[in-house]
């Protein structure tokens, strides 16, 4: 292959995943981005950083699981970005571009062919199944965890080639901390010591060219060598030792032997074995010890579906059977899918997926009778498949994003199958001409595959255009899924004021599934929003008792309790909510607020400076404590506070009002007060004293209109 072909390839490589994912540029945030980035103040500031290694963690991020690289991520997108959507979703695609170099990257080094490398990280780059990786903001672990996946399994390739002692530790260092960073992006990882096993029986050998004349190396050869005896003696179409790849049989293909004849790696079997899986094996025991020990979140979901292992068993075949047909067939995608629970083995979906599991199966060990590179990918796939197959329970029972690693060894396995001779020609035989003629073939048929991908893939990025249609378009497709309606509830209620609808759609939610606090919690306080007090209340009431120690509902209940006259219950209700979330600015602010209509003024101080302290840019709360500081009579500090709090949101009426009456009843500067009180009654007309600042505004314009 010349260079100017190389220069193509890469190019089109570089250009090709951006192209397909450049209308996501224009997607808004969706789905769990309001937790992780709309809504999460921490990761507007960077002392925040400090809680990364302590139990803050998990208030800071909003994950469930201890994922540092990840949130460190958004924190410096925000600094670049704020909260402009475009920018969070190019980085995604960014990563997801790198992605697929080093796709490219490895295939390379396993085929040896740049063809198949090439067809494998294309198609890679634009399957539409691996749109939710990519458009998903709060699901960026899966692509980092991908990025320093492949770099770990690529310099691990590297120091196992490179010659002297030198090369070698600085390769395998850099595998480490790759494999490290990414344990820490997202568990699913820890895979990586059962790749790197399984490329070395498989690829190897035995772990180096020098086995030969190794005590307990020669059975581990024969065993390798298996699969081509048993490939011959079944009588293959294919014949095995053509597909051999290169890096197995000790030839490039272009005269280069890629393993030196002198290597770091001498000496006897065990020693070789020690020295290449201890560094793993430490650096997993390491990360086991930060996630179930150090930084494991008690809040975490630890029960099987139903509590039944049978029933768990039955679910994720019945999801293995579909992320197969996903594989093969990309439609209909879904955000959301709804695996109803079944306890009996006679559920038609489970003996339809049964089947199909049966038939991939013998279809899997029939492809690695023939190539030990597809059975190499096949094992890849169900390999890193595992730590998402509820074995240790998770969350979400099934979704797309769980195969955007697992499909990385499916699509080694298609680059490899179609660029075989014996397969091509195969596709061939009813092609008449030329070998220009087939070429021309070939290149057609791969260009038709790559544009229907991307047209999936580009009218899929579409659904996640924002809340609206995102929830709709899953819910046509899982009419079952309670989040999606809580979800196009929340969109309602945030961004377009339409209470009824929302509030019909977190009653939707709730009827699918009732024992959901969330869409209580939410029903409640759309409910409060159209005065609706006592349902709300109740709502409310109901979300606390499913789950005790949930701050947000708390914090609701104080309020709807503070505007009914119940300040008790209010003050109550707000410490119930900060005795879970003692990091909650909302609840240390609302606190404050309840405590200064009961005259408390100096806890009031107290609780609203913990708020500040929080969230510094809490303008509710800078207000509150000019509000205290009035009351105490310190009217200078108050002014201060009430500049502070100008500066922040010069938008506030309510800052303006205060700033008024200080400038008219304390410094006695009726010009100022004037500017102040007329510019609240222009920012909100109906404010609910907008008639005594009317009546303000004309005394003291009538005032200063007299000689």
């Amino acid at each position: 292959m010349n260079n100017k072909t190389r220069i193509l390839l890469f190019t089109l490589i570089t250009v090709l995943p951006p192209l397909a994912y450049l209308n996501s540029l224009e997607n808004t945030f969706v789905y769990d981005d309001y937790v992780t980035i709309t809504n999460n103040h921490f990761i507007r500031e960077w002392r925040y950083l400090s809680a990364f290694f302590n139990q803050k963690y998990f208030v800071i991020s909003g994950e469930l699981t201890y994922r540092p690289i990840v949130t460190l991520s958004y924190f410096l997108e925000y600094a670049l970005w704020q909260l402009k959507p475009w920018g969070y979703h190019l980085t995604n695609i960014i990563i997801h571009t790198l992605n697929v170099y080093l796709v490219y990257c490895m295939a390379y080094r396993l085929f040896y062919n740049r063809q198949s490398a090439f067809i494998s990280s294309i198609i890679f780059s634009i399957h539409p199944l691996f749109t939710e990786a990519v458009n998903a903001v709060s699901y960026r672990e899966d692509l980092l965890s991908a990025t320093f996946l492949l770099t770990a399994f690529l310099f691990f390739l590297k120091s196992n080639r490179n010659a002297g002692r030198r090369d070698f530790i600085i390769c395998y260092a850099f595998s480490l901390c790759a494999y490290l960073f990414a344990l820490l992006s997202k568990e699913m990882a820890i895979v990586l010591p059962f790749l790197i096993l399984a490329y070395d029986l498989i690829l190897q050998k035995g772990i180096s060219l020098n086995t030969h004349n190794t005590p307990g190396w020669h059975y581990l050869n024969q065993k390798t060598s298996l699969f081509a005896s048993l490939a011959r003696d079944r009588g293959s179409v294919i014949d095995y030792p053509s597909l051999i790849p290169p890096l197995a049989r000790g030839d490039t293909g272009g005269g280069k032997k890629p393993f030196q004849e002198k290597r770091f790696l001498q000496g006897n079997a065990i020693m070789r074995l020690v020295t290449r899986y201890t560094g793993y094996l430490v650096v997993s025991v390491f990360y086991l010890y930060l996630r179930f020990s150090l930084f494991h979140n008690p809040g975490e979901s630890s029960e099987f579906p139903g509590n039944s292992i049978f029933a768990n068993g039955i679910m994720m075949t019945k999801a293995l059977g579909y992320y197969f047909k996903l594989l093969f067939i990309p439609i209909p995608l879904n955000a959301d899918y709804v695996v109803p629970l079944t306890y009996s083995p006679a559920d038609a979906s489970f003996i339809v997926s049964v089947i199909v599991v049966i038939l991939v199966v013998v279809l899997s060990v029939k492809l690695c009778l023939l190539s030990r590179i597809w059975t190499f990918s096949i094992l890849w796939f169900f390999i890193t498949l595992l730590p998402v197959m509820n074995i240790i329970p998770i969350i979400n029972i099934m979704a797309e994003r769980y195969l955007y690693i697992p499909g990385i060894g499916f699509i080694l396995l298609l680059g490899s199958i179609f660029t075989q001779k014996t397969f091509v020609n195969k596709c061939l035989l009813n092609v008449s001409g030329n070998i220009l003629n087939r070429r021309v073939f070939c290149i057609a048929s791969i260009t038709i595959i790559c544009l229907l991908l991307t047209w999936g893939t580009m009218s899929r990025n579409r659904i996640w255009f924002n809340e609206f249609t995102f929830s709709t378009e899953t819910i046509r497709r899982s009419p079952g899924s309670f989040r999606m309606y809580n979800d196009l509830g929340y969109y309602y209620y945030h961004h377009n004021g339409f209470i009824d609808a929302a509030i019909q759609a977190f009653r939707d939610s709730i009827r699918v599934r009732y024992n959901q606090p969330k869409a209580h919690c939410n029903l409640g306080a759309a409910y409060s929003l159209k005065g609706l007090d006592n349902e709300a209340i109740e709502e409310l009431k109901i979300a606390t008792r499913l789950r005790n120690e949930y701050p947000e509902a708390h914090n609701n209940l104080g309020l709807l309790y503070k505007r009914n006259g119940m300040p008790d219950k209010a003050v109550n209700e707000y410490i119930e909510a900060l005795k879970t979330s003692p990091y909650y600015a909302d609840a240390h602010c609302n606190l404050g607020s309840a405590l200064i209509d009961q005259g408390r003024l100096d806890e009031a101080l107290s609780e609203l400076e913990k708020a500040v302290k929080i969230r510094k840019n809490f303008v509710l709360a800078h207000y509150n404590i000019a509000v205290v500081y009035y009351k105490k009579g310190q009217m200078n500090e108050a002014y201060n506070k009430l500049l502070e709090a100008c500066q922040l949101d010069p938008l506030s009426a309510d800052v303006h009002i205060s700033l008024g009456v200080l400038y008219l009843n304390h410094f006695h500067d009726n010009k100022k007060a004037l500017e102040h009180i007329q510019k609240a009654l222009r920012l909100n007309p109906k404010h609910r004293q907008a008639e005594e600042m009317k009546k303000v505004i004309n005394k003291l314009t009538s005032a200063e209109g007299k000689p």
